[in-house]
């Protein structure tokens, strides 16, 4: 086990469930996790809250089958490394800036590992869901885990590219995307849908954000960049699309593909 500082507190505060699926979460002091020698204690100075946080709480989505309880929940936190184990540091240093995110455990030995796409690992741990997650002063976490974050970037603003932000990066890398292509990024006005925005304007796409029901919708898919945006709840969408496009989209990014968005 790693060895932890004398001047830090025995509890600190975290948002926990106690009880089945379905209880809320509440507020209550909770000791310092303890330190394993693969771990590092991160004092986190902010977390973000996902929809993830709300299959923790209720059931459902990635979570277990049976509630996991109790458990501090979050899994988009940002803090400073203030405690080390003993082995396996993977060059990180007391005083870091670290992200934790939403995984905390991948096997690196079965097929979808073994493929590269780690997110289907078989026997992952979700952070937040199968174990204490960010809604917590401090948390322990496996170094091999934790993602390094630069200096001098906005710490709240980094945490939900832990967790949508990443997602919505690396299905765009996916793609091999070129530069002055067409990309339409369906639900671009959602928590993965404007950063895919920024993201493919910025590696030099051309974007059709689809989304609707709300004329702010428009005006906030515009300001995150899109050179067109398509409401799906008029009539010819396709029409429309491959008229903008000038024959067609060339890449297309589903990021709202839960069933109550076709309901």
């Amino acid at each position: 086990m790693g060895s932890m500082g004398s001047d830090l507190p025995k509890t600190a505060p975290a948002a926990v469930l106690t009880g089945s699926y379905g209880e809320p979460y509440t507020i209550k002091d909770v000791p310092i996790p303890t330190l394993s020698v693969h771990d590092a204690l991160v004092e986190l100075e902010y977390s973000g809250v996902c929809h993830g946080d709300v299959y923790a709480r209720d059931g459902g989505g990635p979570a277990p089958k049976d509630a996991v309880r109790p458990l501090t929940g979050g899994h988009e936190g940002v803090g400073r490394i203030v405690a080390m184990g003993t082995e396996g540091m993977d060059g990180f240093m007391l005083g870091d800036i670290v992200g934790i995110a939403w995984r905390s455990y991948v096997c690196g030995t079965c097929q979808a590992c073994q493929a590269g796409s780690e997110n289907h690992c078989f026997n992952q741990r979700i952070t937040g869901a199968h174990r204490d997650g960010t809604f917590q002063r401090y948390i322990s976490f496996p170094t091999a885990q934790l993602v390094p974050i630069p200096s001098g970037v906005s710490l709240p603003s980094i945490c939900p590219i832990l967790c949508a932000g990443v997602t919505a990066y690396a299905a765009l890398q996916r793609m091999s995307p070129q530069a002055g292509k067409w990309c339409v990024i369906v639900g671009g006005a959602g928590g993965l849908g404007h950063l895919a925005i920024q993201y493919a304007k910025a590696i030099g796409l051309k974007v059709v954000a689809i989304d609707g029901g709300s004329p702010d919708k428009q005006q906030f898919c515009t300001k995150m960049g899109a050179d067109v945006f398509v409401d799906f709840t008029l009539p010819g969408l396709v029409e429309t699309i491959v008229d903008k496009t000038e024959g067609g989209a060339d890449y297309i990014l589903v990021l709202s593909p839960h069933q109550s968005s076709y309901e």
